[in-house]
């Protein structure tokens, strides 16, 4: 398939990202999890049905893209609007959206927002963004305002951690909280990193990504932007994910399941199942592209 590199161009910079196939074929927008990058989908694209068009974007502040600028916290609000403004750019009127965690948040978001252009979305364990409730908004607000200061301060009194190449992949499978195989852990290390002298490495994430990015939605409000989604929704829940099974995710997916548009299919493996074992959902979506693709003709 023979992925390209590409670079969009936004007020801030650019957003990179990689293409796997024709621009003449039928369009997918592939947007990955926090704090990795577009090579998620490096061992997942391959095992797809070729006649698409897979366009891997990083997220402003992840791999290859600029940062935001500096001051404020980076939520899926803003997520959304650089997509849009990548689809603005790409010149894309309808097209179809597969979101691993994260990217799955704000593939959903984006499809409440712009129903007009999303015509199947898949969300691989994915179930946000998990509601607040108003009793603990002020809480909620306080701590994510707290943490973006610690974290501006913590970058401004030195220069970041550097490793070996080796050190960086062994820092990136421990300090994850699901199981990343080393395999894994080097594909998405190949965008994580800027060389530094004496042939070492930092990484290159923007470090505001260590604050909760979601925005403060009450269930009222999170279950109005799930009722606006209008497309078939296929959800893979991974069953070795013990966050899936907390009470607020839990509700989150409650809500989801409340549109009847979406279906919810659990899949054996953790929550990077789509990079350690793509294999075992690769069929799923395969299934889920061709029959939306089928329901146009």
């Amino acid at each position: 398939m023979n992925p390209q590199e590409i670079s969009i161009p936004v007020p801030w910079g650019h957003i990179a990202a990689k293409t796997w196939g024709h621009s003449s074929d039928a369009r997918v927008l592939c947007l990955h999890g926090i704090q990795d990058n577009c090579g998620t989908f490096d061992k997942l694209i391959p095992l797809l049905r070729r006649g698409f068009y897979f366009v891997c974007i990083d997220t402003p502040g992840h791999g290859h893209s600029s940062h935001y600028p500096s001051g404020f916290r980076v939520t899926t609000e803003c997520y959304v609007l650089a997509i849009k403004r990548v689809v603005d750019h790409l010149q894309w009127d309808r097209f179809k959206c597969i979101g691993h965690s994260m990217g799955g948040m704000i593939a959903s978001q984006f499809t409440s927002m712009y129903p007009e252009h999303i015509t199947s979305l898949v969300m691989i364990d994915s179930a946000g963004p998990v509601p607040v409730f108003p009793q603990d908004s002020t809480k909620w607000l306080r701590t994510v305002l707290d943490g973006l200061l610690t974290i501006e301060k913590k970058v401004a009194s030195g220069s970041p951690p550097s490793y070996t190449r080796e050190q960086a992949v062994d820092v990136l499978m421990t300090k994850r909280p699901s199981k990343l195989t080393k395999n894994s852990a080097e594909v998405l290390i190949k965008r994580s990193l800027a060389e530094r002298p004496g042939g070492r490495y930092s990484f290159t994430m923007d470090q505001r990504l260590k604050v909760p990015y979601q925005q403060m939605f009450s269930p009222i409000q999170h279950l109005a932007l799930v009722n606006s989604i209008r497309c078939p929704v296929l959800m893979l829940r991974a069953t070795d994910n013990p966050i899936q099974k907390t009470p607020a995710v839990k509700l989150s997916r409650k809500i989801y399941k409340s549109n009847p548009n979406v279906r919810v299919v659990k899949v054996n493996g953790n929550h990077d199942v789509h990079l350690n074992e793509p294999e075992k959902i690769a069929d799923l979506i395969n299934t889920f592209l061709l029959q939306s693709e089928r329901s146009k003709l």
